[in-house]
């Protein structure tokens, strides 16, 4: 299991899985990009969970070795019946506005790295992971084959960015989109190896990545959702922490888990954003709406 320290999703996740069906879920692999992320921090985090049932690597989602090294660590530790991925990749890269779209290039190449390829390389050597281990002799003469019984399934965490683009993270609207989209094939390309790919699409998350931009957030919900209109209590909240008007929903033990027990759930997108939608506020009497975000991404 992986985690980065401070973005709430993955070890939210375990700790409501955890206990409901350990044997099932012990063989899920949960995954996030974590470059930067201590070895240290992942091992004590991954102790605090179940010191039992998950293990930590660090690993470059953006490299192949790195990614298939995690995944017999991985496979390893759940005693080579690795049936499950949950993945979240994703990395805010803000800068300040400009009016040259020349200046993002850099960061935006480095952003849609990681954000999709890092998700098709991840999905594409688990998916190869499964095979391999239920079909290995028609894998390796390239043989093709069909199984009506469920092998495997997938989980990648998408975002409502990727549904209707914003024009203050032009990357990571694109990135998110082409994650729902690689889902959505990636889904009727395995569904003959009997592993199943739905995606997640939060909205706003409290976490490392919205940083110094959560005042901004909060202010923009505040005037534009109408939906939850009430304190969200810890356990409705995906990331840990209670915020008025904050719509990142996931019961305990429910959105995400549902889409890994439902056999029948596949080519799925899982909106988890409390009806809130971005608008954009460009009344006469109010300032220039580029100058109220803090940065561009």
């Amino acid at each position: 299991m992986q985690l980065l320290r401070n973005t709430f999703i993955n070890l939210w996740s375990w700790r409501c899985w955890k206990t409901d069906s350990d044997e099932y879920h012990r063989s899920w692999w949960l995954c996030r990009y974590i470059g930067h992320c201590r070895t240290k921090a992942g091992e004590e985090a991954t102790k605090n969970i179940n010191a039992d049932k998950a293990a930590y690597v660090q690993t470059d989602i953006t490299s192949e070795e790195s990614v298939k090294n995690a995944m017999k660590v991985a496979s390893n530790a759940f005693e080579k019946r690795l049936s499950g991925l949950v993945h979240c990749a994703g990395v805010a890269m803000s800068q300040p506005w400009t009016n040259r779209l020349e200046d993002t290039i850099g960061r935006s190449r480095r952003l849609l790295e990681i954000s999709y390829m890092g998700t098709y390389i991840t999905n594409a050597l688990f998916a190869d992971a499964v095979n391999e281990r239920f079909e290995p002799e028609k894998m390796a003469s390239g043989e093709l084959f069909t199984t009506k019984e469920e092998r495997g399934a997938i989980i990648n965490f998408s975002s409502i960015a990727g549904h209707q683009p914003y024009t203050r993270i032009l990357a990571y609207t694109g990135g998110k989109a082409a994650v729902s989209a690689f889902s959505r094939a990636l889904a009727d390309f395995l569904g003959p190896s009997g592993i199943r790919v739905n995606t997640v699409s939060p909205s706003v998350i409290n976490s490392a990545n919205i940083g110094a931009r959560l005042p901004y957030f909060l202010a923009e919900l505040t005037k534009t959702s109408s939906f939850p209109a009430r304190p969200i209590t810890p356990d409705e909240i995906a990331v840990g922490v209670s915020l008025y008007r904050f719509p990142v929903l996931i019961k305990s033990k429910g959105a995400v888990n549902y889409l890994i027990t439902n056999g029948m759930m596949n080519d799925h997108d899982l909106r988890i954003d409390g009806g809130w939608r971005f608008i954009f506020d460009r009344s006469v009497d109010r300032e220039d709406p580029r100058l109220s975000a803090p940065g561009l991404e």
